[in-house]
C-alpha cells in the first residue's frame, strides 16, 4: 500500500517524499513495476485544494492504470 499525499499548496507526496514537479508519471510507473502492478493507493488531499489539482493526481493514477484507490480528506468538517 502507498500513500500519495497532496498538501495545501499543492505539493504531491508519494509516502513521505516530496514529487518533483512534473515527475509523478515516472513515480507511479516505477511503483508499478517494482511491484509488478500498480499497489493499493490511498490517495490524500487537504480539503481546501481546488478539485482541479486532485482531479489531475487522479488523472495520472488511471493513466498507471492504478485502479484500487481510498480517498481521504485531511481538516473535514462536520458531516452535512
Amino acid at each position: 500500500q502507498v500513500t500519495i499525499a497532496i498538501d495545501r499548496e499543492g505539493f504531491i507526496y508519494i509516502d513521505d517524499a516530496l514529487v518533483e514537479n512534473g515527475a509523478l508519471p515516472v513515480m507511479l510507473d516505477q511503483l508499478s513495476s517494482q511491484a509488478g502492478e500498480c499497489p493499493l493507493i490511498t490517495l490524500r488531499a487537504d480539503r481546501a485544494l481546488d478539485y482541479g489539482r486532485v482531479m489531475a493526481v487522479m488523472g495520472e493514477l488511471n493513466r498507471a492504470d492504478c485502479r484500487a484507490i481510498s480517498l481521504v480528506t485531511n481538516s473535514s468538517s462536520e458531516a452535512p
